[in-house]
């Protein structure tokens, strides 16, 4: 019973997530986590992902919790392999997503002592975390871990680490002694937030006089009731396309060349932003130089200052906050002529971007165009790579309304673009996932592919090969630096072919427009998992891209 004595509280642990609401667990495979291996995968209510490669099991947690929006619990052993989540749980952190890192740690009086597998893991993940404890047996560990699994979740989701020094022994001798207890711990309430009545009095106070409102949407999930409330409050919405603001019928899509900092009058004088991050470039900058006289964020957690004008914080969920507009009967005031100002430039720039697009040549642009268009029309989730695939969907825009998009754009790295993907489509196997990234970032992240189980047949994966980093073609730094230039792109003659072949995915390929026309209905009703491969060349996406930024003159 040695062993059952050393490792009750883990078990204990593993009881208190279950009745905090974790249904998923990605486990790593090791032996002084054995403990946690056996508690997750012998509790009835929890499912277990087990995966080899920590930083990957990372990532696939992330999809996993983002799309069921339930926290999810990584488990690994000692030494450097809780090293490998620290992306992943950066990338958490800035996107509010609930991960419950349990770490398996050597006893304290080991670390320093050149033993195998022991490092210091109790500050692991630096700043990036909503709480962090280091777990032992004792009268009050599990109240402790309690409060600490709570902040994964509430006030605002994010990140936490659970680091657990476990003693020998840890195997049980049988898998019958392994017993959980019965908690009364649930998952926890939300709280309910109250706009204070100071905040409509300014609000009614900022709506005499601007005739300008504009709302601004960064990052966040697909809601189509808080786009709808938006409209009809009647007023301007614009976004990226991970916005997800694509319901909205009056929507603005085309916010990367929208403004052009340099020279555009167009200038709100009522900024309201939601959600997290933007992509577009060019909005920051604008923003920047033509600050509007308010600027109000809406949402709860931390709140960014991209643009430099944040003058008031409202702590509230956006759509709280817009249906309080509406019950309070407050009204923007003379803004016909900002409105028709703001949709006569839209439709200007989405006749410019279908013009540049009317060529019949493959290259990422018209690729990822046709790939859009031929999702289907509901129950569908796009995944972005970062670099080139986020920026070109961007400026296409999307046109489904029932899809909803998905990228790592809280730290903007290629680190874990596959995995998380892979983490979504095990979360909602009815549900069609289709990602499409680059070449670097696929080979980067290709040990997502390795599952101890079948991979999800709803996921499909294309692969934009332009054989290196083509973004740096298109920036004017790494572009003028010679016989340099080669360390930004790191060029290569791969092909995803073998990739698809070790992990037996189903593979197909398209070297024209017409042929990833016809390929690409079969490729996404395929009920197995599969990757298709787009070789491109950069040289003309450089000449595209540079033709979309042109604007129209006005």
């Amino acid at each position: 019973m040695d062993a059952i004595k050393n490792t009750q509280h883990i078990y204990d642990l593993v009881e208190l997530c279950a009745c905090k609401g974790v249904r998923h667990a990605v486990l790593c495979p090791g032996s002084r986590c054995a403990p946690l291996l056996i508690g997750f995968g012998k509790h009835a209510q929890i499912k277990t992902v087990s995966i080899t490669d920590e930083r990957a099991a990372g990532f696939i947690g992330l999809g996993l919790a983002q799309q069921t929006g339930a926290p999810v619990v990584l488990v690994c052993t000692s030494g450097t392999a809780g090293q490998n989540f620290a992306p992943a749980v950066t990338e958490a952190f800035y996107q509010n997503v609930p991960l419950i890192m349990l770490t398996a740690d050597r006893p304290p009086e080991w670390i320093d002592q050149w033993d195998g597998q022991t490092i210091h893991q109790q500050h692991l993940y630096g700043d990036h975390l909503r709480a962090r404890l280091d777990f032992q047996a004792g009268q009050d560990a599990l109240r402790q871990a309690e409060a600490v699994v709570d902040l994964a979740m509430l006030p605002v989701a994010g990140p936490v680490h659970l680091n657990l020094p476990i003693h020998k022994p840890f195997y049980p001798q049988g898998l019958d002694e392994v017993h959980f207890p019965v908690l009364e711990a649930k998952p926890p309430a939300k709280p309910s937030v109250v706009i204070a009545e100071e905040y409509w009095a300014a609000l009614e106070a900022i709506l005499q006089t601007a005739k300008k409102p504009l709302v601004v949407a960064g990052q966040q999930r697909l809601d189509k009731k808080l786009c709808a409330m938006v409209a009809q409050l009647n007023l301007p919405l614009l976004g990226d396309i991970i916005s997800n603001i694509h319901p909205g019928a009056e929507a603005i899509q085309s916010a990367d060349t929208f403004f052009d900092s340099d020279e555009d009058p167009l200038q709100p004088d009522f900024l309201i932003t939601i959600g997290r991050s933007v992509i577009s470039e060019n909005l920051k900058h604008h923003f920047r130089r033509y600050r509007p006289m308010h600027h109000w964020h809406i949402g709860l957690g931390m709140v960014g200052n991209p643009f430099q004008s944040l003058s008031r914080i409202i702590p509230a969920n956006p759509y709280d906050f817009f249906q309080g507009w509406l019950e309070h009967g407050l009204k923007p005031q003379g803004q016909g002529s900002w409105q028709a100002q703001l949709h006569q430039r839209d439709r200007q720039l989405r006749a410019h971007l279908s013009n540049c697009l009317q060529c019949n040549s493959l290259n990422q642009f018209t690729a990822i165009k046709r790939i859009l268009d031929t999702l289907p029309e509901c129950n569908n989730a796009l995944h972005l790579g970062n670099s080139m695939p986020v920026r070109i969907a961007n400026m296409i825009g999307l046109e489904r309304a029932g899809s909803e998009v998905w990228s790592n754009r809280g730290t903007s790295g290629i680190d874990g673009t596959l995995s998380t993907a892979v983490g979504h489509a095990l979360a909602q196997p009815d549900q069609l996932h289709t990602l499409i990234v680059g070449d670097l970032a696929f080979f980067y992240d290709r040990n997502g592919l390795w599952l101890n189980q079948a991979f999800p047949a709803n996921l499909k994966i294309v692969v934009i090969n332009n054989r290196g980093g083509g973004i740096f073609q298109l920036l004017p730094g790494p572009s003028d630096q010679d016989e340099l230039f080669d360390l930004f792109t790191t060029p290569h003659q791969r092909s995803v072919k073998l990739a698809a072949q070790e992990f037996s995915l189903n593979y197909f390929h398209a070297d024209s427009l017409p042929e990833l026309e016809a390929t690409l209905p079969a490729f996404l009703a395929l009920p197995k998992p599969a990757v298709l491969e787009i070789p491109v060349q950069t040289r003309e996406d450089e000449h595209l891209f540079h033709r979309i930024k042109q604007r129209p003159k006005k």
